[in-house]
C-alpha cells in the first residue's frame, strides 16, 4: 500500500510540474505574440509621417504647377473658366505658404489642389480620346482606300498622313502609361498631342480629294488656311492642342484671311470669284456706235 500511494504522488508530481511548463510557455509564448502582432495590424503600417515635409511640399508643388499648366487652355476654351478660376486661386494660396517656408501647410494645400486638378484633367482627357477614338476610325479605311486606289489623286500625302497616325499611336501609348502611375496632367498634354496628329491627317486628307488648287479657287472655295479643313467644333480642339485660346486665334486667322485677300487684289486688281478685272472692264458701247 505504501508503495501504491508513493507511486501515486511521484506520477501526481510529475503530471503538476508537466502542466506548470505548460502554462509557463504558453504565457511566455502570448507575451511574444503580443510583440508581434502590432507589426502586422493596420494601425502600425508605415505613414507618410516621415516623409519630409519640405520635399513633398516641393513634389506636389511641381505635379499640380503641370497639371494647371495643360488645363488652362481647356477650361478657358470650353466653358468653364469658374472652374479655372478657383484652381488659380488655390495654387496662388498654396504657393503663399510655400514662399513662406510653411511645407506641411503647403504640402497639404498643393494635394488638395491636385485632386481637384487629377479630376478636371481626367475629364477632359477622357473627351479628347473619345474624339480622337472616333476620328482615327473614320481616317484610317479613307487612308487605305487612297492607297489602294491606283486613279486617286493626293497620293504624295499617304506618306505623311501615316506618319502623323503613328505618332497619335505613340502619343496613345504614352498617355496610358502617365495615366496608369496617376499623372493626369501629362495624361491630358499626350491626349491633345494625339489629336493633333489626327487633325492634321485629316487635312492631308481633305486636299488629297481637291487636288491642287490655284490661289484664287483656295479663295472663293474659303481654303486660305490649314483650319479650313476643318469643322468649326474641331477648330476650336486644334487650338487647345496647340495651347492656344480659341477666341483670339479667331480673331488673327480673320485677320490673316483679309491680309491674302488684300495681297491678292492688289495684285490681280479684282476680287477673289470676279471673273473679269475691274480694272479693265469693258464699257457698253455709246448709243448709235456701231450701227450704219
Amino acid at each position: 500500500m505504501n508503495l501504491f500511494f508513493r507511486s501515486f504522488f511521484s506520477i501526481r508530481t510529475q503530471v503538476s510540474v508537466i502542466l506548470v511548463s505548460l502554462v509557463a510557455f504558453t504565457s511566455s509564448y502570448s507575451q511574444e505574440a503580443k510583440k508581434v502582432a502590432p507589426n502586422d495590424s493596420p494601425e502600425t503600417k508605415p505613414t507618410n509621417s516621415n516623409v519630409d515635409p519640405k520635399s513633398r511640399a516641393y513634389s506636389l508643388r511641381k505635379k499640380s504647377w503641370i497639371s494647371l499648366r495643360y488645363l488652362r487652355t481647356s477650361l478657358l476654351n470650353f466653358g468653364k473658366k469658374s472652374d479655372w478660376d478657383t484652381c488659380l486661386a488655390d495654387y496662388s494660396k498654396a504657393e503663399s505658404s510655400f514662399q513662406r517656408g510653411e511645407w506641411e501647410p503647403a504640402g497639404n494645400q498643393f494635394q488638395t489642389l491636385k485632386t481637384k486638378l487629377d479630376q478636371l484633367a481626367e475629364a477632359q482627357a477622357k473627351e479628347v480620346f473619345n474624339r480622337s477614338d472616333a476620328l482615327e476610325k473614320d481616317i484610317q479605311p479613307k487612308v487605305v482606300d487612297l492607297k489602294l486606289n491606283t486613279e486617286a489623286p493626293g497620293k504624295q500625302y499617304i506618306p505623311v498622313m501615316e506618319k502623323h497616325l503613328q505618332i497619335y499611336r505613340d502619343t496613345w501609348q504614352a498617355a496610358k502609361l502617365e495615366r496608369e502611375i496617376g499623372n493626369q496632367g501629362q495624361n491630358l498634354y499626350f491626349a491633345k498631342q494625339g489629336l493633333l496628329q489626327l487633325y492634321k491627317a485629316k487635312i492631308l486628307l481633305e486636299k488629297s480629294k481637291e487636288g491642287k488648287l490655284e490661289s484664287e479657287e483656295k479663295l472663293t472655295k474659303n481654303k486660305v488656311l490649314e483650319t479650313d479643313y476643318l469643322t468649326p467644333e474641331e477648330v476650336k480642339y486644334w487650338d487647345d492642342c496647340l495651347e492656344v485660346l480659341n477666341e483670339s486665334e479667331e480673331k488673327n486667322r480673320q485677320k490673316e484671311k483679309q491680309a491674302i485677300i488684300s495681297v491678292y487684289q492688289s495684285r490681280t486688281g479684282k476680287k477673289p470669284g470676279d471673273g473679269k478685272n475691274t480694272s479693265t472692264s469693258t464699257n457698253p458701247p455709246a448709243n448709235g456706235e456701231g450701227k450704219k
